[in-house]
């Protein structure tokens, strides 16, 4: 299975994604959530948690993003993220880290732009770990997170948007 990249410089290309275990973020919502995220993309420091395919770090990357840190526990999905990065010729700057999301999360001593978190769907993932990634944010900073709208987020969302089977919340770091 390939999917493409939407926007910026490595618009176009095909990445590969593992055949089993990943459900790639499909063009509809990666679209929809880069366009929200637009003026934030250019120099920023990113994080693509449950990464998969790289899919959505890839994507920053191409909009503009100075900096991809990427992170999988799968070692199918780590070879693939490789696979795609090596494919584009183009590897400054950028992170890949197999391990498990709550393990990196704990240990993590940087802070991020943006952070997108694609964990499995139904598993309370989503719900358990928002909170611990938050941390992670900058002030003003955006976690992105993808879901099934059956699992509610208990967290203040800046924005949430539902389509088909997939919502994205968008949550910003604020100084409270």
């Amino acid at each position: 299975m390939s999917i493409r990249i939407c926007a910026g410089m490595y618009k176009s290309r095909r990445l590969e994604c593992p055949a089993q275990g990943v459900r790639p973020t499909t063009d509809r919502v990666k679209e929809a959530i880069f366009s929200t995220l637009a003026q934030e993309i250019p120099g920023a420091m990113v994080l693509d948690l449950f990464a998969g395919s790289g899919n959505l770090g890839i994507e920053a990357l191409s909009r503009g993003a100075h900096e991809v840190t990427f992170v999988d526990k799968s070692p199918v999905a780590i070879r693939c993220i490789e696979k795609n990065l090596a494919s584009l010729g183009n590897q400054a700057h950028i992170d890949v880290i197999r391990a498990d999301a709550l393990s990196f999360i704990r240990h993590c001593t940087r802070e991020f732009d943006l952070i997108f978190m694609d964990p499995p769907y139904n598993k309370g993932l989503a719900s358990t770990i928002t909170p611990h990634v938050y941390t992670l944010l900058k002030f003003g900073g955006i976690l992105t997170v993808e879901h099934s709208p059956d699992e509610i987020i208990d967290f203040r969302p800046w924005k949430a948007r539902t389509y088909g089977d997939t919502m994205i919340t968008y949550i910003m770091r604020s100084e409270l």
